[in-house]
C-alpha cells in the first residue's frame, strides 16, 4: 500500500501571538525557523516528478489560517511559486501552488502536518 510522503512541522507559539496570526496569517510565516522553511522547500522539491529547469520552491506565504477553539486545531494554507530555468533554451517558468497544513494548537505548541499533492497532471 503506497503512504502518501507527510511533512511535519511543530512550531511554539504564546497564545497571544497565535491570535493575531488569526488576523493576520502572514504573521505565521515569519515564526517558522529558517530550518523549517527549508525542510518545507526540500519536501516539494522531493514530490515534484519532474525536476527539469532545475525548480526552485521560493515566495512562501501563508494566505489562510482557520482554527476552531472547540476541535483545538484547524488548518492553514502555504502558498508558494515552483520557478523553473532552462538554461540551454535560456527560458523560464512559473507557477504557484500551494500546501494545507493541518494543525492542532495545545499548550502552546502548534503541531502542523501536510501531504503535497503535485497537480501537474500529464
Amino acid at each position: 500500500m503506497y503512504m502518501q510522503p507527510t511533512i511535519i512541522i511543530e512550531l511554539p507559539i504564546h497564545k497571544t501571538l497565535f491570535y493575531e496570526c488569526q488576523e493576520r496569517p502572514p504573521l505565521l510565516l515569519e515564526i517558522f525557523t529558517a530550518q523549517q522553511i527549508a525542510r518545507i522547500k526540500e519536501f516539494v522539491f522531493d514530490n515534484l516528478e519532474d525536476k527539469d529547469g532545475a525548480p526552485e520552491v521560493d515566495g512562501l506565504a501563508v494566505s489562510v489560517l482557520t482554527y476552531s477553539e472547540e476541535e483545538r486545531g484547524g488548518y492553514f494554507r502555504l502558498a508558494f511559486y515552483i520557478n523553473r530555468r532552462f538554461c540551454c533554451s535560456d527560458v523560464e517558468s512559473s507557477r504557484q501552488d500551494y500546501i494545507d497544513f493541518h494543525f492542532s494548537y495545545i499548550n502552546e505548541i502548534l503541531k502542523a502536518s501536510a501531504i503535497y499533492f503535485n497537480w501537474n497532471l500529464m
